[in-house]
């Protein structure tokens, strides 16, 4: 069921962050030697900020809840809000966020979403197609309210109330904006996957791991 998503804050042992061997990477501009890299089970109730003022930050929800030290500074890779729970790349990698949201370099992003009441077939179809909403976009330094069609998207129905959808853009509070213009409410959201890093199936909320050898070289691909 959508709803076991939702589940208490856990439990997950220190790990040492992630990197590839020295000799895989040194000399390259797509080296992820010396960095951290790790995938987190966002629980719900977690904030998407690094500001240690704000109660319920990701930082420290990471280091005082789920027992993660980073050895340097880090950082949540996107977004996720506050009642949305699942997949959170944190790495000390400056060059990773630029260079993951750049156009031509965008990656997908799949949710399990549940809504209040049974979805029909012209809605699924209008989601997959587009809707128009307005949200919130930085441009210059500066927050301006964008109103635009979504771009065409894979919907998946898991039944009555539940599909998975698969973005590639990343708009503020896309899939919530989507379903409200249709009439519906998001019960669930919950990101399973970003690009080829996935949560595993035997993680639960508050968890985290490092990223295993395939996951860290499709992070060089990104950075290349």
């Amino acid at each position: 069921k959508m709803n076991s998503l939702v589940m208490d804050e856990p439990k997950q042992q220190p790990q040492q962050s992630s990197s590839l061997p020295l000799s895989a990477a040194r000399g390259t501009t797509t080296s992820t030697t010396n960095f951290e890299y790790v995938k987190y089970y966002k629980p719900k109730g977690v904030i998407c900020t690094t500001d240690s003022r704000i109660p319920g930050n990701i930082i420290h929800a990471l280091t005082h809840t789920s027992g993660y030290q980073p050895k340097h500074r880090v950082y949540p890779v996107g977004r996720l809000d506050k009642d949305s729970t699942g997949l959170i790349l944190i790495t000390s990698d400056g060059r990773l966020p630029n260079a993951s949201l750049r156009q031509q370099k965008k990656q997908p992003k799949v949710y399990r979403v549940q809504v209040d009441h049974e979805l029909s077939q012209q809605d699924l179809e209008a989601l997959r197609s587009g809707i128009t909403i307005t949200t919130v976009a930085q441009r210059d330094g500066t927050s301006k309210p964008l109103t635009a069609k979504t771009k065409p998207c894979i919907v998946r129905s898991l039944g009555p109330r539940r599909v998975e959808i698969v973005l590639e853009e990343g708009r503020n509070r896309q899939i919530r904006k989507m379903m409200k213009a249709l009439g519906y409410q998001v019960v669930v959201l919950h990101r399973i996957q970003f690009g080829k890093i996935a949560l595993d199936k035997d993680m639960s909320p508050g968890d985290w791991k490092n990223l295993n050898k395939e996951e860290l070289q499709w992070i060089s691909s990104i950075l290349a």
